[in-house]
């Protein structure tokens, strides 16, 4: 893994010149916008503060998982873990929170799953009309991109939650997810693990990284890991004069430093909850106007986790390191760490 700030895809006079957009991160928004304006012919660079984070890099056992965490709370001034860290957990008052870092986003770490929109989600009044019209279609393009597939078998927590299901959840109907897990870029086959929560150590996984920031590249896109924006400001200036006539220039700055900055037209911000919010209360110290909201009423994904205690068998659901793994045939093994779901009529879904 290299350490240092590096560039891939294009290597040319970008910075010089500018961009038309800069997008902030690469998790799925920003690798969505980073794949699609290029193939309008719009100039782009996307910044991701983390690393590029090979299949070998990520830990399957408890002792390597602890050198990819950085803890932070701001509370207690309380900092350590590399900068770098897979997984950046914030701590404030009764709050606890995870993110992921590198290129990629959360879509290194998350369970790799796609689930179809509920119809009662979609017909909600509060999205724009024309986003029902255009839903399927664009439903239907990021699971060509992902390139999703149906878990073949059920492996044994898929068996005891439909177990739960059938006994405690009246009136429930399950859904299948689909995993993340086919080739838009070269891929390895999934080997039911299960750790896909901690970054897929065997390359299986179709995490953003995969496919649309692969594509962005071949594209033209400009992607810039290890490099953390400070702060965004409009430029002081829109034209200037350069060798007796007049050169336009970008709207906007994006800080990576005191020193260091990147022109651009436009500034997509896609660095999560956080990042994004950090970003902005920089920005906002530094002159650029915002609601006085910023901060307030904001919410991460929510999940409430659960333990089952008491039963009989194993559940294998804990993932398993390469010498577990060689000891425990396919089907027995822990699978991906989301394979089913169940939805109760009272709206909630384990």
């Amino acid at each position: 893994m290299k350490k240092e700030a590096e560039l891939e895809g294009r290597v040319g006079d970008g910075e010089e010149d500018g961009y038309d957009a800069v997008v902030v991160g690469s998790g799925y928004g920003g690798s969505v916008a980073a794949c699609r304006m290029p193939i309008a012919g719009i100039k782009v660079c996307l910044i991701e503060k983390g690393q590029r984070w090979e299949a070998q890099d990520f830990p399957t056992d408890s002792l390597k998982i602890m050198s990819t965490v950085r803890m932070k709370n701001q509370h207690l001034g309380i900092r350590f873990g590399p900068k770098d860290a897979l997984f950046q957990v914030y701590g404030q008052n009764d709050s606890l929170a995870a993110v992921a870092c590198g290129l990629g986003g959360g879509s290194l770490v998350n369970a790799g799953v796609m689930l179809p929109t509920p119809v009662c989600a979609r017909r909600n009044p509060k999205w724009p009309n024309k986003w029902e019209r255009d839903w399927e279609n664009c439903e239907a393009s990021a699971v060509a991109m992902l390139r999703t597939q149906s878990v073949p078998i059920k492996f044994p927590a898929e068996k005891v939650m439909g177990e739960i299901a059938d006994k405690l959840i009246e009136k429930s109907f399950e859904t299948s997810p689909t995993a993340n897990s086919m080739r838009p870029q070269r891929m390895d086959s999934c080997l039911a693990c299960g750790n896909c929560l901690a970054g897929c150590p065997y390359n299986a996984k179709s995490s953003t990284n995969k496919n649309y920031l692969h594509s962005a590249i071949q594209a033209g896109c400009d992607v810039k890991t290890e490099c953390q924006v400070q702060y965004v400001v409009k430029s002081p200036y829109d034209t200037c004069q350069e060798e007796g006539r007049n050169s336009r220039k970008r709207r906007w700055r994006v800080y990576l430093d005191e020193i260091d900055y990147i022109t651009c037209d436009f500034v997509i911000l896609s660095a999560g909850v956080f990042g994004t919010t950090e970003n902005l209360f920089r920005s906002q110290m530094r002159g650029l106007k915002l609601s006085d909201a910023l901060g307030s009423g904001f919410s991460c994904n929510g999940n409430t986790v659960a333990y089952l205690a008491g039963r009989p068998a194993p559940l294998n659901s804990f993932g398993l390191d390469r010498k577990q793994l060689s000891k425990i045939p396919f089907q027995e093994g822990p699978g991906p760490s989301i394979s089913s779901s169940y939805t109760s009529s009272l709206g909630f879904t384990i």
